[in-house]
């Protein structure tokens, strides 16, 4: 990634997390032990990370909502390793799962993906 690039990171760690990613990734990476996936460089450059046109409103509002998402997602993580109580994990598990699934249709609207193409991601995960 170019460093004057004005893409979050936490931007494209969204996009590497979703079920759009990884159906993908499986499809070029190859499996190992315990059903991993190689990450070389190889396969990481055929990626397909969506860039954003920052001089495009929706562009730009998409991109901001993706790097909120993850940052809540990052924060629920932190919350779930802190806490002690079944049900307070309990309760993070649901609003990570919903987070998840807000995240993975934000990628969907990112690259114009149908309904129905949609629904088959969404039942890989």
């Amino acid at each position: 990634m170019k460093h004057d690039c004005e893409v979050a990171p936490l931007y494209v760690l969204g996009l590497l997390n979703s079920s759009l990613i990884e159906t993908y990734w499986k499809q070029v990476s190859t499996p190992i032990r315990g059903g991993f996936y190689r990450f070389f460089s190889q396969f990481l450059t055929q990626l397909p990370i969506r860039s954003i046109d920052f001089t495009k409103p929706v562009d730009k509002a998409m991109h901001d909502e993706m790097v909120r998402l993850v940052d809540q997602m990052l924060t629920l993580h932190h919350q779930l390793a802190a806490t002690g109580t079944d049900r307070e994990k309990s309760g993070l598990q649901l609003q990570i799962a919903a987070l998840d699934r807000a995240i993975d249709f934000l990628v969907f609207r990112l690259y114009d993906l149908s309904a129905a193409e949609s629904e088959v991601l969404q039942q890989t995960k």
